[in-house]
């Protein structure tokens, strides 16, 4: 891959990191102006190719290749089982999964897959396939090539979220050799909170909890009499303890119980395959008392999402905060 920038683009923020080869050069996180993103979609691309162009100069990243992990917003994934057929037959029946999902005709979409599993009968011959396949509008994967173009990169890696954390886990256990155990990324975002379940390499659901850091965010400047954008550091320093107080003790109590049952339902459909380990990502994960109730709640192991990253791969500040765009980058292949 040589050199490449990693792209995550959230809500508030975008993070970079700079690879060469296997190496980590640098990783930031560029707070964004309001009204840039909404939702996961971005409101202009043209001012985003500015602002990612100017972010990266100013933090000394240089231009060339970009991989970039998509948001919901931007690509339909399912896991689908089929029939097993030929590539052709795949290329010609792959768009009538997505009958229930797309809203423009199939031509404008580009479809993809990946084979999890092959089922053959006793004779070996192959019946059916698992598939993991995803669907994103032709046109805006041209959009990103131009947004990428205009801030000075070369896309070369567009994946949705649930590849970029496979790649990333599917490094994990090459390196050191941990089992291919069930393992739960769990992103404490702002918005909301989600949760990526893997088994090894490969991601097999995703849980989504309407319950973010902005409500707490809410709540402090509120008891604190603070504008919203101050809430920030007095988080960083837990400034008169904000972080101890009862009414954050709920607000980590009620998150950690959706998060438990999340995995109870998993654990329910998924009896040969429970989970065992939670990492745990995103803004949130910086927040020593959230990290210890939801331990305290899950009874999993539950450790800090850099504890998947190498020491070459791992930021020096925050690197909980860069999975995402790590993870895009393992997607492209490290070399």
């Amino acid at each position: 891959m040589g050199k490449i920038v990693g792209f995550e683009i959230g809500d508030h923020s975008v993070k970079l990191v700079y690879f060469a080869g296997k190496e980590l050069k640098k990783a930031v996180s560029v707070a964004l102006p309001d009204a840039m993103v909404s939702n996961g979609r971005i409101l202009s691309m043209d001012a985003m190719a500015d602002f990612l162009r100017e972010a990266a100069k100013a933090n000394g990243i240089p231009s060339g290749g970009a991989a970039l992990t998509l948001s919901a917003a931007d690509a339909f994934t399912r896991d689908v089982t089929v029939p097993a057929m030929t590539e052709q037959q795949l290329a010609y029946n792959l768009p009538f999964e997505f009958h229930d999902f797309l809203t423009e005709e199939k031509s404008k979409y580009f479809f993809d897959y990946s084979v999890r599993e092959v089922r053959r009968d006793p004779d070996g011959y192959p019946l059916e396939m698992d598939l993991f396949a995803c669907a994103m509008l032709k046109e805006r994967v041209e959009a990103y090539r131009a947004m990428f173009r205009r801030a000075g990169f070369k896309l070369k890696v567009l994946t949705p979220l649930e590849t970029a954390y496979g790649a990333l886990l599917t490094e994990y256990t090459r390196r050191t050799g941990a089992p291919e155990i069930g393992r739960c990324v769990v992103d404490l975002g702002h918005r909301g909170t989600l949760m990526h379940f893997l088994q090894g390499g490969e991601c097999v659901g995703v849980r989504e909890i309407d319950l973010g850091l902005a409500e707490l965010d809410q709540r402090i400047a509120e008891e604190m009499g603070v504008e919203i954008h101050a809430v920030r550091d007095y988080k960083q320093s837990n400034f008169n303890g904000v972080l101890d107080t009862e009414y954050a003790k709920e607000f980590y109590s009620r998150l950690a119980v959706e998060i438990m049952k999340a995995v109870n339902f998993y654990h329910y459909n998924n009896r040969e395959r429970e989970l065992e380990e939670l990492y745990l990502c995103g803004g949130g994960a910086a927040i020593r008392p959230l990290r210890e109730t939801i331990a305290a709640t899950v009874k999993l192991k539950v450790k800090g999402g850099e504890e998947l990253l190498a020491d070459g791969m791992r930021p020096a500040e925050e690197p909980w905060l860069y999975l995402r765009p790590i993870g895009g980058v393992c997607e492209g292949g490290l070399k």
